[in-house]
């Protein structure tokens, strides 16, 4: 999937806000002054350090994690990750040192590039400390008791490391899960819908047969219609969505093919109203209400009516039908309205209202779904 303009603009702020977090506490006291990499220790240890954790972040995020812990190789992973961690406190010190540091350009006094100093207990520590001028004072040689001991960020790299490397492989886990459970929809999705093609076919195969054997002259015509119907299937019932002009016509062909089988055994009271301009809507979604009242409320010994009514009123479509209850001369498990309401369940799970009033007498659907 490409990834659009704002993803990378995304990525760029929140990189340049980290590189910023460590000035926003500098020894000049001002957030807005820019980091002093040639003469500030605090501003060069800081900004190298975090830029080095930065691009680990991402060379966890896309190399180590899928390539390596999603691979089953944990134990691999870990060891990795201390190696890392190993190589991070060793670069501290690089950064650290003054007589040591390649980016550090100064002068310093020769007893300190030597390390010729007075032990700390001993007079001259405490002069020589304070004689030297601030940005030549070597950083932790006033903030620990041990001249020569551990960098006093070394604490603060251990905890932005292992932040950085938590975070990553929580967002890469969550996004594989995710993605996990996607692919799981839209097998299910598949799989419903290979089971929806072939159930109206064989409906509207019935409904045609049915005109044959009484020879009707409007056969050729429900054939047609049929055409219409398939094409519709074959086109765009694989489709993650489609224009609602669509399914709309795609539904006043299937009534008129009714109209034309039943004759004037049925009262059919359709009507639509609404704007379809700029709506879309999952194919196949509404047709299967519309078919059980076809399939269950129709029977030529018997008085049968159907009322069904589509309205649209700004981003949702309203769907009511409604057939009497009758003994119908079809049977079969009602598969296509079963699949119907799983599918609104996975892709409209919070974009849809499905009511059903199933008395003795009637069964009503009112469906409400967003379609803009």
């Amino acid at each position: 999937m490409k990834k659009n303009i704002s993803f990378y603009a995304m990525h760029c702020c929140l990189c340049f806000m980290f590189l910023f977090l460590p000035y926003a506490f500098t020894s000049t006291g001002s957030i807005f002054t820019l980091p002093d990499l040639a003469d500030n220790p605090h501003d060069r240890i800081y900004f190298f350090i975090y830029f080095l954790l930065l691009l680990f972040f991402y060379f966890n995020y896309y190399i180590l994690i899928p390539k390596i812990y999603f691979k089953e190789k944990q134990l691999q992973y870990i060891a990795i990750l201390v190696l890392f961690l190993l190589f991070f406190l060793w670069i501290s010190t690089i950064f650290d040192t003054p007589d040591r540091n390649f980016l550090d350009f100064r002068q310093h006094p020769h007893q300190i590039l030597n390390g010729n100093l007075p032990p700390p207990e001993h007079e001259g520590f405490k002069h020589l400390n304070d004689s030297l001028p601030h940005k030549m004072k070597p950083p932790g040689l006033s903030s620990l008791t041990h001249f020569g001991g551990p960098p006093t960020q070394f604490s603060h790299t251990i905890l932005v490391y292992l932040i950085g490397a938590i975070s990553s492989l929580f967002i890469a886990i969550k996004i594989r899960l995710q993605k996990v459970e996607d692919d799981k929809m839209k097998s299910e999705l598949s799989f419903l819908k290979a089971q929806i093609n072939p159930h109206f076919l064989f409906n509207t195969l019935n409904s045609i047969y049915s005109l044959a054997i009484r020879k009707d002259d409007k056969t050729a015509d429900a054939v047609v219609q049929l055409s219409e119907l398939m094409r519709y299937i074959i086109t765009n019932a694989n489709e993650d969505v489609i224009a609602l002009d669509k399914e709309i016509n795609y539904i006043n062909n299937y009534i008129l093919l009714q109209k034309t089988r039943l004759g004037n055994t049925i009262i059919v009271d359709y009507t639509f109203e609404g704007d379809t301009f700029g709506k879309a809507i999952t194919p196949l979604i509404l047709i299967s209400f519309i078919e059980n009242a076809f399939k269950h409320g129709v029977n030529p010994n018997e008085d049968s009516k159907i009322c069904i009514r589509i309205r649209i009123v700004e981003d949702y479509l309203t769907l009511f039908v409604s057939n009497n209850k009758i003994q119908s001369i079809q049977s079969d498990s009602g598969i296509g309205l079963q699949n119907t309401i799983e599918r609104l369940s996975l892709l409209y799970s919070n974009n849809h209202v499905l009511t059903i009033d199933d008395t003795q007498e009637m069964y009503k659907i009112n469906l409400k779904i967003k379609v803009g």
